[in-house]
């Protein structure tokens, strides 16, 4: 098993991420830390393959999943399948943490809306 670990942030428009183990095994084989910025947001996207697994560690945000909205706590954890639309927008001004268990990912496995 090959462990590669990733100390730089990847920056999206309004949040970062930072990849904390990739190509874990077969099936969990990326965990990413993500920070949402104040008043910032992931666009709706979808994954062919992945399912995710979202542990908000800091702050709330709104989860969109399809058409739905849903407000998620500090401590919560979300599943999302494959498939599910979902994304997220933080309404406070302070930043949102969250970490992200990908399951049977694929690189370029995320397509907007």
């Amino acid at each position: 098993m090959e462990l590669i670990r990733h100390d730089d942030w990847i920056k999206g428009k309004s949040y970062r991420k930072k990849i904390l183990l990739d190509n874990f095994n077969k099936q969990l084989n990326l965990i990413e830390d993500i920070v949402i910025e104040a008043n910032g947001e992931i666009p709706l996207h979808k994954h062919n393959f992945t399912d995710e697994i979202f542990y908000i560690r800091e702050n709330s945000v709104i989860m969109i999943v399809d058409d739905q909205n849903f407000k998620v706590n500090e401590g919560d954890m979300i599943y999302v399948e494959k498939n599910e639309r979902h994304g997220f927008k933080n309404e406070s001004n302070k930043e949102s943490k969250m970490i992200v268990i990908k399951i049977n990912f694929q690189r370029g496995d995320s397509y907007l809306k």
